[in-house]
């Protein structure tokens, strides 16, 4: 499992750590609202939860935050001791569900705040207002499955009695609703705060990959809630799974820092040409064409010298998700470097990929960057094959490709130039540019 929103709070900030008071007036509001509606909510709905418990309420709690605090070591065992603000899974989320499951709804208070104080101590760093609002969020989501589970099972507080389907259906229901609630509280955080501040925590809700480890990870805390209730004992055998969890986790972990650029939530380059020689491979199988664009932004260093390199990131991040937004699902996309991008393009000739291009580059010119409300521009080099050079290498078309970007850029800027290899021809035609107009 790696880091998800649910246990690291919006973990990474991606920009400098930033001050509550000068965030966004809608994050603020809501970051608010959630930490009152946290303190006050479970005790004015404690009716409506749990009444009947099956072991003493307070020792359930204490060994709730006891496992939570040993996750956690055994996490930092795993990764040598690291301190990040980007960690692989603690499982916070869990305990938060497992107390809403087993106990009446106060005691998400103290099994969230202890279960979060313990782990930005031992090294989990971000923005305290960002920490305090996850923890907030989990105990939002927790009331609402708390709620949930003990309307489903009325008086019982056994979810294995008879042959367990009710309680398999409280816990698979209520756990629908925690990841639902928590999803979104934590897509609030993400796009009312400023982009650049939000880069992971957007590029981890974008992902299937959050959504199936927090159903897990919610789901093993229900199973660890049936077994304390059904077979107490058992629950000793629920630590060697939560350490082949956290070993899983750490992988994905680094994997991910390895691929992912932190600023952009793009592609690494190196990453990104693995991926496009397989891609190219999957092409040639299929008698596919396919193309590679390369687009570098338009005098982005006086940019940068004239708005503050802040503001340049914020700037990056908005194209970024600008040519994400305009790419079909299986095209590739990559930061190559400083202000550069890249594209690869399956299943598409050098025509449409032209056409895909002129998109990107309309699309840049119009985004507002954020922090200055200026305009920036893109040139873009875009080298297809077509059928009958589909065999061509990758390596050959990026360069044809970075020559198209040196002719647009040479032509004038904001344009697209293209270089197709025609299977008529022996070597690359070149085919028309975009006329766009510079603005920078």
């Amino acid at each position: 499992m790696r880091a998800t929103a649910g246990d690291s709070g919006n973990a990474g900030t991606d920009a400098e750590p930033s001050a509550f008071g000068s965030r966004p007036a809608p994050v603020r509001v809501l970051v608010g609202a959630a930490v009152l509606g946290a303190v006050v909510l479970p005790f004015l709905l404690a009716p409506l939860g749990r009444g009947q418990v099956a072991h003493h309420p307070v020792l359930t709690a204490l060994l709730l935050v006891i496992l939570s605090a040993l996750n956690v070591e055994l996490g930092r065992a795993l990764e040598g001791g690291l301190v990040d603000s980007q960690r692989a899974h603690k499982a916070l989320s869990a305990w938060a569900f497992t107390s809403a499951l087993l106990l009446p709804p106060p005691y998400l208070l103290p099994v969230v705040v202890l279960s979060y104080a313990h782990t930005r101590w031992r090294g989990l760093r971000v923005p305290l207002w960002k920490w305090v609002g996850s923890a907030a969020y989990l105990v939002l989501a927790g009331l609402a499955a708390a709620l949930v589970s003990s309307r489903l099972m009325g008086d019982g507080v056994n979810f294995m009695m008879g042959d367990g389907l009710l309680g398999l259906r409280a816990v698979v229901v209520s756990a629908a609703v925690f990841l639902a609630v928590e999803t979104l509280l934590f897509h609030g955080s993400a796009y009312l705060n400023v982009a650049a501040d939000e880069v992971w925590l957007r590029r981890t809700l974008r992902g299937r990959s959050f959504y199936l480890t927090e159903a897990s990870v919610l789901l093993l805390g229900g199973l660890f809630a049936a077994i304390w209730t059904g077979g107490p004992w058992f629950v000793l055998l629920v630590v060697p799974v939560y350490g082949l969890a956290q070993r899983a986790a750490l992988n994905d972990s680094l994997r991910e820092q390895a691929e992912i650029d932190d600023k952009t939530g793009l592609l690494r380059f190196e990453s990104w040409r693995r991926l496009a020689v397989a891609g190219r491979l999957r092409c040639i199988a299929r008698r596919q064409p396919w193309s590679v664009a390369f687009g570098d932004l338009d005098f982005f260093k006086r940019y940068n010298d004239e708005w503050g390199h802040l503001v340049g990131d914020e700037a990056l991040v908005a194209i970024a998700d600008t040519i994400r937004g305009q790419l079909r699902g299986d095209d590739l996309i990559a930061r190559f470097g400083g202000e550069e991008f890249c594209v690869f393009l399956p299943a598409t000739p050098y025509d449409e990929a032209a056409v895909i291009a002129e998109r990107l580059r309309q699309g840049v010119a119009a985004t507002v960057m954020p922090g200055s409300g200026a305009h920036v521009t893109m040139s873009i080099g875009v080298a297809g094959v077509v059928p009958g050079r589909i065999d061509l290498e990758l390596v050959d078309t990026m360069t044809q490709a970075d020559q198209a970007l040196f002719a647009a850029k040479a032509l004038g800027r904001d344009r697209v130039c293209v270089r197709a290899f025609d299977e008529t021809l022996d070597v690359a035609a070149w085919v028309p540019v975009s006329e766009g107009r510079s603005r920078s």
